[in-house]
């Protein structure tokens, strides 16, 4: 896992330098105690495990907290949804999507084999959009790829191979302003704004003072 973590520092030391306020928001590596308690609810419930890359990921960076950003007018600013795909869940997080169903009830997701990854509104998992990471054994199903609750429980085709790939597109648009990711995020476009990074687009502004990444 050492390209991942060479992605993350390149990502992180990005944020340290240019969005402070999301670099502060990093929570540290995530216990191992708490990703095994995780694990082994996802494996007695769904007789699956973590993928390999994304337990690695917490081992850098167990998810995201609040910080309060000043001048935040509205609570416009999330310091931690500096991914376009959204906040970085922690391990329990990650589960809520996947075992929200209760005894006897319907698999809305058909017994697919996939954890959260991201969550575009909620730190708990329980938004309504986000990114998902699968390990099947399907390989046309394993990677990264869209979730979303809003017209029913949809998963996309993978987008990214990998949870690194999808970092590194990440870096590479916020670095150079170009890259697969650029035509992914539609008319989104990364912004520093109060010392965090956003994804907005420009169209629509934010209520704050803002300047764009790449003028």
């Amino acid at each position: 896992m050492d390209h991942l973590s060479a992605v993350w520092d390149r990502l992180t030391g990005w944020l340290a330098e240019h969005a402070p306020v999301s670099h502060a928001s990093l929570l540290p590596p995530a216990p191992e105690r708490a990703v095994s308690a995780a694990e082994g609810r996802l494996s007695h419930e769904l007789d699956f495990t973590f993928p390999p890359e994304l337990k690695a990921l917490w081992q850098r960076c167990g998810g995201v907290r609040h910080v309060e950003v000043p001048g935040n007018k509205d609570d416009a600013l999330w310091a931690g949804n500096f991914l376009p795909g959204g906040l970085l869940l922690d391990p329990e997080a990650s589960l809520w999507q996947r075992l929200r169903v209760g005894p006897g009830e319907d698999d809305p997701w058909d017994g697919a084999d996939f954890v959260s990854f991201l969550d575009a509104e909620e730190p708990s998992g329980a938004g309504e959009r986000g990114m998902y990471v699968s390990y099947s054994t399907d390989p046309t199903l394993r990677g990264v790829g869209a979730w979303s609750t809003m017209t029913g429980p949809v998963l996309s085709p993978p987008a990214w191979p990998s949870v690194t790939a999808y970092l590194e597109a990440v870096c590479e648009l916020l670095q150079t302003g170009e890259g697969p990711l650029r035509e992914a995020v539609g008319r989104q476009r990364p912004v520093v704004a109060l010392g965090c990074l956003a994804w907005i687009d420009p169209d629509d502004g934010l209520e704050v003072p803002w300047r764009p990444v790449h003028p």
